[in-house]
């Protein structure tokens, strides 16, 4: 690995531990910290870290496919980290998409709050599938660019 991709892996890291800082405080850094969500007069209790770890992995994502397309895919570190960060970037959709279907069973009475929730798994579950043909795309010109430079 080259010393500017060691460079832009690290202000990565560090824009990703100011933007947590920004959005959450250092409370929400303690692995003992929650999040409740109310839905009608149940509570759910989830750990922040998943809200944290999602977070973390879109600002990955985003800087990541930024400069994979800006260097038009020929970087193979960059091409790398963009994959394992959509890898990441999926498996936590699917995770957020069940909880989402969680809440939907709960959604209440009238349906209204379980039909919008399930509306919300829905659309990320068709974001999860664009995912899946962009990972697909950029694993083929990744492999095709790592042929011709051996």
């Amino acid at each position: 690995m080259k010393k500017k991709e060691i460079f832009w892996l690290i202000g990565t890291l560090i824009l990703t531990l100011i933007l947590v800082y920004l959005v959450f405080d250092l409370d929400s850094l303690k692995p003992e910290s929650t999040t409740d969500i109310n839905i009608h007069d149940t509570y759910f209790v989830i750990p922040t870290s998943y809200f944290l770890i999602l977070f973390c992995v879109l600002i990955f994502f985003g800087v990541y496919l930024i400069r994979m397309l800006k260097r038009n895919f020929k970087n193979k570190t960059v091409n790398l980290i963009f994959l394992i960060a959509n890898i990441l970037l999926v498996l936590k959709l699917t995770q957020m998409i069940s909880i989402l279907n969680a809440f939907a069973q709960i959604g209440g009475t009238d349906g209204s709050i379980g039909n919008g929730l399930r509306t919300f798994s829905d659309v990320f579950l068709v974001i999860q599938l664009l995912l899946l043909v962009l990972l697909t795309f950029s694993g083929i010109k990744t492999g095709l660019n790592y042929k011709q430079t051996n």
